[in-house]
């Protein structure tokens, strides 16, 4: 079709005919705005609205852990344990409530296994064995686990400082 084929057309509409059409292609043209331009842009501000909120709060739980973290570093300094590291690591998971299902010695270091864990919780203990404990974390493999704010530790690599 073109342009002299469609002037044609529409001069051969009567004057409610060339109304209607005009109206509709009104009403067409509004609803095409409409789906493809205003409701993407607006779910999509919805969506990084939501995407702020939640990692403003991820920063304040980040914030407020921080200063936690940094006053405890403080305030008990960095203590070395004596006895061995298998020895400390159960003392100190029964201590955190975690129960570790396998330990494995490699040289200096220890492999320790959790089925299954409250990462808060595993969090805390790895901070008190960094801290209290004199030991550090050479390596971790985590997986999300089947209960919410749980994880599996696969492999947690443990040596002296």
């Amino acid at each position: 079709m073109n342009l002299s084929t469609i002037k044609i057309w529409w001069q051969g509409l009567n004057l409610r005919e060339q109304r209607l059409v005009l109206v509709m292609g009104s009403a067409v043209t509004v609803f095409l705005l409409y789906s493809l331009l205003w409701q993407p842009l607006n779910d999509n501000l919805a969506d990084t609205e939501k995407k702020l909120a939640s990692r403003q709060a991820m920063l304040s739980w980040v914030t407020e852990n921080t200063e936690r973290y940094q006053n405890a570093k403080s305030s008990s300094g960095n203590k070395k344990s004596k006895g061995s590291l298998s020895s400390i690591i159960n003392r100190t998971a029964n201590q955190q409530q975690l129960t570790i299902t396998r330990m494995q010695p490699q040289g200096e270091t220890l492999q320790v296994w959790l089925d299954s864990a409250p990462f808060t919780q595993l969090l805390f203990w790895l901070e008190h064995l960094a801290n209290n404990e004199g030991l550090q974390v050479r390596a971790i493999d985590l997986t999300q686990s089947d209960k919410q704010g749980e994880v599996r530790v696969r492999r947690l690599q443990l040596a002296r400082q």
